[in-house]
């Protein structure tokens, strides 16, 4: 169909109601009559709806017809009642057959619809119209207010043959309407995965559909057939709404909890009603108190509310089994584990789901570490592909193996135990942290004795053994001048030698930093190394222990950013407040800086003993930041 095609089809459909509302006389509309309003509307703006999201959607154009008959029929009526039209009265009084038609479509034609038998559309639609004759043709007067109407075209000779056909194929039609139900309840056990979701929202809004047209049938039996109309609006408002909910938003809710408790506190409320009845009849009947004494109405108060808890978690248990036993058996084994005491969280997950890859990852308590998320043994790993977020964790699973709404629902029920495990995998993480950060510094230690041993020996000793062996051969040789040519190279080795060992030095700690405090030595880097460097340190003298420390963070990343960034510039700040000292050191290389790499991890050890943080950021490809937080005092 073309879109001039599907534009024309809406232009047509669409105004009908609001037409049939502006034409209809407003005077006699009162508070009574807003729930039928409500529905009307309703039914017809879901139909508005889907029709313009899904034109192809043929549910859209049932609910779209059920709006505008239910229009219709207020339309007719009272313009049959103003105009004294018998004609139109006769229609007035039997356009409800066709909200019992449009909403069987409704329900078997919204998605998904592939489930359902193609039949009973078209029955309902054969029935609708041979019903709609039959209501025509039939003898029997007119239903209140139409009662002062004759029919028109009443057939006197095939009044009895008429009438009872009549009565049957309206019956057969409200057979059509419970069948559909049955049929989509049919069609969802049956169904998987999406078409699941979807289906739950209609299951959701024809909870109230069965007791509303066995409501109507049984109040039109009695003789109350202006009250019969009220049950299946009510009904129609309920399917309309989940009607819209499984086309438009099925995803965003937890559609089987909304069906369990609706149904638990329907039929929880029953049950009350019923406890509270027996027990004033029973008491009534059976002592001498009066139907107006207190004591059987506190009686039975009393044992309306015992029944009503127990039979609320009774049938909610109940429905949940019926509705989805995998997840209901899944979350009922979370539940015992937990109560049992405490257990192996991921164990009891992977077992409830039948999913032994199941595993609850916990965030990590510093984003520098290797990866921003830890095991319950405090292990850093990165989150799979598939994984559901509960309670700030997250639960990682195998979709192959579980459904994803089974996941959510038992992690739902976990949720207070998962709280608890990740205040426990915390410390579990820091304790491993403290323990690789312990078994790092003892071996930079080693590591660090044996280069200054190396050094020592390759250089210092050396020049000093050299010296020594000048000195000899000066006193041996004893000549003025030979004397004095090798005491020149004596005394040019020894200023090698304190050189190197000067070097040595600076490499543990310069002379800068303990003579004039952090800025000095800032001041001296900036001037030995060959890129523009930029800082704001302040003057004043802070804690040793906190002022080592951030050397040595300015020292590895202004030697990162020349050795490894090839910065074009390097900008250092520090700042001291009451509490900490924070050093920050930004270039503007190309990025790309690994915080797990040897000279960064050791930095991050150095800092981590005194009880301070240090985060790496990588701004790739702008340069990278290091950026330091002491505790000083």
């Amino acid at each position: 169909m073309s879109q001039t095609a599907r534009v024309l089809a809406r232009v047509l459909t669409w105004p009908v109601l609001p037409a049939l509302l502006v034409l209809r006389p407003l005077d006699r509309v009162g508070p009574a009559t807003v729930p039928y309003v409500v529905a009307m509307i309703g039914c017809w703006l879901v139909g508005v709806v889907l029709t313009g999201v899904v034109f192809w959607q043929p549910g859209g154009w049932a609910f779209l017809g059920l709006g505008t008959a239910m229009a219709w029929a207020a339309f007719a009526e009272e313009r049959a009642l103003r105009g004294g039209d018998a004609v139109l009265a006769t229609f007035a009084e039997s356009s409800w057959l066709w909200w019992l038609v449009f909403a069987v479509l409704a329900v078997q034609l919204t998605p998904p619809a592939s489930a359902r038998p193609r039949w009973l559309p078209l029955i309902t639609v054969v029935l609708g119209v041979a019903a709609q004759v039959l209501m025509l043709l039939r003898t029997v007067p007119l239903e209140p207010p139409f009662d002062e109407f004759r029919r028109p075209w009443a057939i006197s000779r095939l009044a009895g043959l008429v009438n009872s056909a009549s009565y049957a194929v309206v019956l057969a039609l409200g057979v059509c309407l419970l069948a559909s139900v049955f049929l989509l309840l049919r069609a969802w056990r049956r169904v998987r995965d999406q078409d699941r979701r979807q289906l739950l929202w209609l299951v959701a809004g024809i909870v109230a559909l069965i007791p509303a047209v066995v409501a109507a049938f049984v109040l039109s039996y009695l003789g109350f057939n202006h009250l019969a109309g009220w049950p299946l609006t009510v009904a129609f408002l309920a399917l309309a709404t989940g009607a819209a909910l499984s086309v438009l938003k099925y995803r965003l809710y937890d559609v089987e909890r909304v069906v369990t408790d609706s149904v638990a506190y329907a039929l929880a409320a029953g049950a009350v009603i019923v406890a509270f009845g027996l027990v004033v009849v029973v008491i009534s009947q059976t002592t001498p108190l009066g139907a107006t004494a207190q004591l059987p109405t506190i009686i039975a108060t009393l044992a309306g509310v015992v029944v009503a808890r127990q039979s609320y978690v009774w049938i909610r248990r109940a429905v949940g089994r019926r509705l989805n036993r995998t997840r209901f058996d899944a979350v009922e084994t979370v539940r015992r584990g937990l109560a049992a005491g405490p257990t192996d969280l991921d164990a009891l997950l992977a077992t409830a789901l039948g999913d032994p890859t199941t595993r609850v990852l916990y965030p990590a308590g510093r984003a520098a570490v290797a990866g921003t998320w830890v095991t319950a043994a405090g292990h850093a790993v990165a989150p799979g592909e598939h994984v559901v977020d509960v309670r700030g964790a997250k639960v990682e699973f195998d979709p192959l193996r579980v459904d994803r709404g089974v996941v959510l629902a038992v992690a739902a029920s976990a949720a207070a135990e998962i709280d608890n495990v990740t205040l426990r995998a915390e410390l579990a993480r820091q304790v491993e942290e403290v323990t690789q950060s312990r078994a790092r510094l003892a071996t930079a230690h080693v590591d660090e004795r044996r280069r200054i041993e190396r050094d020592l020996h390759d250089g210092a000793q050396q020049s000093l053994l050299a010296i020594a062996l000048l000195l000899r051969s000066a006193r041996l040789s004893g000549g003025g001048e030979v004397l004095r040519d090798e005491v020149d190279r004596a005394i040019t080795h020894l200023g090698r030698t304190v050189q190197e060992l000067r070097d040595l030095a600076a490499g543990l700690q310069p002379a800068a930093l303990a003579g004039g405090g952090l800025l000095a030595a800032v001041a001296d880097l900036a001037d030995r190394i060959p890129v523009p460097i930029t800082y704001d340190v302040p003057d004043h003298r802070v804690d040793p222990a906190a002022e080592g420390a951030a050397w040595f963070v300015i020292a590895e990343a202004v030697a990162n950013a020349v050795k490894h960034a090839a910065a074009g510039s390097i900008r250092i700040d520090v700042a001291h407040t009451a509490a900490q000292l924070t050093v920050t050191v930004s270039d503007t290389g190309p990025g790309g800086a690994d915080p797990g790499g040897r000279g960064l991890q050791g930095l991050h050890d150095r800092v981590a003993a005194l009880g301070g943080s240090l985060a790496v950021t990588n701004s790739e490809p702008s340069g990278t930041t290091v950026r330091a937080v002491l505790p000083c005092e």
